[in-house]
């Protein structure tokens, strides 16, 4: 009876004015359409927002492909007559119609289609596509769902052989990447719509599940909605007028004020909203990875930056555990190092001859200490694209971490250096990060096996070692390994030990050399130089060791060790000349940590103030940029700053404009020339009367002879000091001849 009633709905339905649908069929087909309607609808929402960013899905077809090391893998999107590749992997074609498509079977089933043979299975084997191009023989895909529950596309992997079906593990990690890819068109649907029209901003934000912040660049933060507040832990009354900035760790501030620098600066920006990867700070200081969408518009004249801030870090936490499983870095999608290694090893256990390009950026610190980490990832990731352009016989290529890159080349390849060379040229390439070109150079080390190394790790030792001469060299070029590098690199690691035992051994002395008032030529002033009492090689000169222990940070435990030996030995001597100044060279890493001010007073018996602090030109111009506080921190225990080699190399004018300096060495070199060159002798006299017209002590080093100690007089320096005056000095020399000196000022005294 309730089966009758049922049926004769429709016939009611018809008496009604209503359609008749007088079978089941009729009113599924009804059904199916309505459906079918309110998904082209739900498609067409994607499709009017825009294409994607070229590269923001061609990344996970990448890492599908390479997980499931499948030739194909495509993102498809299909409409009532076709379907379109959005993006595609080792695919020449751009789309097909649909009603030869596997992916309108994925759809119509709903969940994930595994075909493992195409030709066992009836529905396909006469398909079109499996006996032309693309050839498939394997076939598996997954819907691509919208928040609402429409399927609009596919994830798809493919196969010209026939394969196993997929594991239950196999199809979570397939539903992972659809999931990333619906998350990514997602994010791009609700962005370009939001941005299309900002009136409805507040609107749409109190029930949005994104962050939404406006702020005016003058007076901070105008809105803040409820997301938000549950993404940073602060609430709308708290942050009114504070600034953004606060909410990015310090790392990514370059990133976030570029993109602010842009929206203010640019009025086109206004109508070119975009997005950026970066960092969040949460309120508890927990940092969490963050898209972010920034718009800007003028209100009343003013301004105003809008951001909608997703917080994705279940994507990030996703995509690199795909990645991981699919032994790809994560960034650039080159192999892993772990990845690169494993198939290094297999080579080399089957004897198969291979060499290795060893590439390192040259100013890539640069560009992210400038333009930020942002441009930094997408520099990487276009040198990436170089390498797959240029190494096209690349057996494969790998991110070894930082701004090192390896390729993997056939055999002892004759076309390396070749190859190498045409690499560098396209990494020289400009390259442009939104408005801003960046021009950077690399430099290659090559190394073969068997010819270089017996095991992986002697290879990549070997391509190591070249690109170290490579960038020696000059950097911009590539370098052959060659044994003579090894001996080389063996005998640094031997002396680097032997250092390190002589810092530990206290094998150090100090020599002196003496420092002399220009205008009555007295001795007023040494300065403490270190030497190395080698146990074997006798008396070393820092020449010999200084660049090493520059490096080191046994060089602060060695930099310490001077300061109280030299100033307790200075103190001693003042018991007979009151007035004389000891000069101590500093090693850059006691400017960057802490405990120079504490040596100093301690050493100096509370007040530094006959303590002069040399620190070489090129060295302070960096450290001043780092590190400018602890300057005027040491500067407090009446210790005076001092550059020394001024003039040897070029813009370093404005360190005088610093107040912690008190006065400069004319370099040597200077001092050297003098007497070959007006030129010289003109810059000379410059920088001398700069020094005095600033007020600063201005001493003049590498005096050698008569003529040179009268053109500094000429010149009004204030200081002399050379071997021509007198040769560094033990301290029991020093000693002889500073009583001799206090005996000599008696003796001229009526």
């Amino acid at each position: 009876m309730r089966l009758r009633l049922i049926e004769r709905v429709p016939f009611m339905l018809c008496h009604a004015g209503h359609r008749p649908l007088n079978t089941r069929g009729q009113t599924v087909k009804r059904l199916t359409d309505i459906h079918e309607a309110a998904r082209l609808d739900a498609l067409a929402q994607y499709q009017q927002t825009g294409a994607l960013p070229a590269d923001a899905l061609d990344r996970l077809t990448t890492l599908a492909a390479r997980l499931f090391r499948v030739p194909v893998a495509f993102v498809s999107l299909i409409d009532d007559q076709r379907q379109f590749f959005t993006s595609r992997y080792g695919l020449n074609i751009s789309g097909t119609a649909r009603e030869v498509a596997f992916c309108d079977h994925t759809l119509a089933q709903g969940d994930i289609l595994c075909v493992p043979d195409t030709l066992a299975d009836s529905r396909f084997r006469d398909n079109p596509l499996v006996h032309g191009y693309p050839h498939i023989r394997f076939y598996a895909g997954i819907p691509l769902s919208t928040p609402d529950g429409h399927h609009i596309g596919t994830v798809c992997l493919t196969d010209t052989q026939p394969r196993t079906p997929l594991t239950d593990a196999d199809r979570q990690h397939l539903a992972d990447i659809a999931a990333l890819v619906m998350d990514r068109m997602e994010v791009h649907r609700l962005e370009v719509l939001r941005h299309a029209s900002q009136q409805r901003l507040q609107a749409i934000s109190a029930t949005s599940p994104d962050a939404i912040i406006c702020t005016d660049l003058r007076r901070g933060i105008t809105f803040w909605n409820p997301a938000a507040a549950a993404l940073f832990g602060y609430d709308e009354k708290e942050m009114s007028g504070q600034y953004v900035a606060a909410l990015i760790p310090e790392r990514c501030q370059i990133d976030y004020r570029n993109e602010l620098d842009r929206l203010s600066a640019d009025e086109a920006a206004i109508s070119q909203p975009r997005t950026m990867q970066i960092w969040g700070l949460r309120r508890d200081g927990q940092e969490f990875p963050a898209e972010v969408s920034f718009s800007g518009w003028r209100e009343d004249g003013e301004r105003l930056v809008g951001m909608i801030i997703r917080d994705v870090t279940a994507r990030h936490e996703s995509e690199a555990r795909l990645c991981e499983l699919a032994s790809l870095d994560m960034l650039t999608r080159l192999a892993s190092r772990n990845a690169f290694m494993h198939q290094l090893g297999q080579l080399t256990e089957a004897g198969v001859p291979y060499t290795l390009l060893m590439t390192d950026l040259d100013g890539f610190k640069e560009v992210n200490d400038t333009l930020g980490h942002a441009a930094g990832d997408a520099l990487l990731c276009h040198v990436a694209e170089q390498i797959r352009a240029v190494c096209t016989s690349a057996v494969t290529a790998a991110r070894l971490g930082g701004d090192e890159f390896i390729i993997l080349l056939p055999g002892e390849s004759t076309e390396a250096a070749l190859i190498a060379e045409r690499l560098i040229a396209a990494i020289q390439t400009p390259f442009r990060y939104h408005d801003s070109p960046i021009v950077i150079g690399a430099s290659t080390g090559i190394a073969c096996y068997p010819e270089h190394g017996n095991d992986p790790s002697a290879v990549m030792s070997a391509a190591d070692l070249a690109l170290y001469r490579a960038k020696a060299s000059g950097k911009g070029c590539c370098v052959l390994f060659l044994q003579a590098f090894r001996e080389a690199e063996q005998q640094r690691r031997r002396f680097e030990r032997e250092l390190e035992a002589a810092v530990r051994q206290q094998q150090f002395v100090l020599y002196y050399q003496p420092r002399y008032d220009v205008q009555s030529g007295g001795l007023i002033a040494c300065e403490a130089l270190l030497r190395w009492q080698h146990p074997t090689r006798g008396l070393l000169l820092p020449a010999e060791f200084i660049s090493m222990l520059v490096k080191s940070p046994l060089s602060v435990t060695l930099g310490e060790w001077i300061i109280r030996c030299a100033l307790a030995q200075d103190r001693q001597w003042q018991l007979c000349s009151p007035l004389l100044r000891v000069s101590i060279n500093l090693f850059p890493r006691q400017l960057t940590g802490t405990g120079l001010e504490n040596v100093l007073r301690e050493s100096a018996g509370g007040d530094a103030c006959f303590v002069d602090l040399e620190v070489d030109e090129p060295q302070l111009t960096i450290l001043i940029q780092d590190t400018p506080a602890r300057f005027e921190a040491v500067k407090k225990t009446g210790a005076s700053f001092v550059i020394d080699h001024y003039g040897k190399s070029l813009g370093a004018i404005n360190l005088l404009l610093h107040g912690f300096v008190s006065g400069f060495k004319i370099d040597k070199s200077l001092t050297h020339e003098i007497e070959k060159s007006m030129r010289v002798r003109m810059l000379f006299r410059a920088i001398a009367a700069l020094g005095k017209s600033l007020g600063i002590s201005v001493a003049a080093e590498g005096v050698e002879d008569a003529e040179q100690q009268a053109f500094v007089t000429i010149t009004q320096c204030d200081i002399m000091q050379g071997n021509g005056l007198c040769q560094p000095l033990t301290a029991g020399e020093f000693e002889i001849l500073l009583v001799a000196e206090d005996g000599r000022r008696t003796h001229m005294i009526p």
